[in-house]
């Protein structure tokens, strides 16, 4: 079995020297190739990088944008994504029940049995958490911009900043259940249950079942979101009069206003005013250990 090791050294707001070392350490003991990013762009590079020479177990050293942008490089190929979460944002290795423990989840990369999993399309950007717009993005655009804080905490603190000045944007979303158009706080399309650092935002989500939940809602009162916010980390918030969801493969998502739609707490892409953009999902477009 061939396995390299991929580390960002600016997860999680910096990897602590002693996680690096032990993580070297380690891909020494398993007798494999260790690498460490350069940049966020290297990430997608090396893991493409990785496929090219046959690698069949990436472990990838990192929090959620690690791994997204890592998956770049290794969508619709047979290398495997080995999740080490050392990042702030670990909400696919929550999902997979990988501990933040370096030895249990390289152990666990190493060993672990390979499946393939599921991911969202747009364009050539490949997601495999979600893909969302509106009140979310922006708190996660500011929640990377913050230096104050690391962890989970980061993206609570960011809501409530993002919250004073949000300004509900008008959409139009086309799905495979019907159409929706109104003003909304965000539309999230999901292939995990959870974002944000551990909020259950669609609870009945799964990463294999080639489909995506759709979580739309709608304008609500600042009081009113700050009110359902808390449940959100439970998955409580269904059944809120607000808040729909929908089974959907593919959805297209005009909004009347520039916003940026992010994936994995990266930016994916600009949305123009009045421009659709379609997303749709990959079925078993990643390989991955469980």
């Amino acid at each position: 079995m061939s396995v390299r090791f991929l580390v960002n050294p600016k997860a999680g707001r910096g990897l602590s020297l002693a996680s690096f070392d032990r993580l070297r350490k380690l891909a020494s003991r398993a007798g494999a190739g260790f690498v460490v990013s350069r940049s966020a762009a290297d990430l997608g590079e090396q893991a493409r990088r990785a496929a090219e020479d046959g690698i069949e177990r990436l472990l990838v050293a990192g929090g959620d944008g690690t791994m997204h942008l890592a998956l770049q490089g290794l969508a619709n190929t047979s290398c495997a994504l080995g999740v080490i979460p050392v990042g702030t944002g670990n909400d696919l290795s929550g999902t997979l029940k990988i501990p933040p423990d370096v030895d249990v989840a390289v152990q666990r990369g190493l060993a672990g049995k390979i499946r393939p999993v599921d991911l969202i399309r747009v364009g050539e950007t490949y997601s495999v958490s979600y893909l969302g717009v509106g009140f979310d993005s922006e708190a996660t655009e500011f929640a990377n911009q913050v230096k104050i804080l690391k962890g989970p905490l980061i993206y609570p603190y960011s809501v409530i900043h993002t919250l004073a000045t949000f300004a509900p944007p008008s959409m139009r979303i086309v799905h495979d259940e019907g159409v929706f158009e109104g003003r909304v706080m965000f539309a999230n399309l999901s292939n995990l249950p959870r974002f944000g650092g551990g909020m259950q935002i669609a609870p009945q989500a799964q990463i294999d079942d080639g489909m995506l939940d759709l979580v739309i809602v709608k304008e609500i009162s600042r009081r009113a979101l700050l009110a359902v916010f808390p449940k959100v980390y439970a998955g409580k918030h269904v059944g809120h009069p607000a808040v729909l969801f929908h089974r959907t493969c593919r959805a297209e998502i005009t909004i009347d206003r520039p916003m940026t739609l992010y994936g994995g707490g990266e930016p994916v892409r600009p949305m123009a005013a009045g421009e659709p953009v379609a997303a749709e999902v990959v079925p078993a477009g990643l390989k991955i250990v469980d």
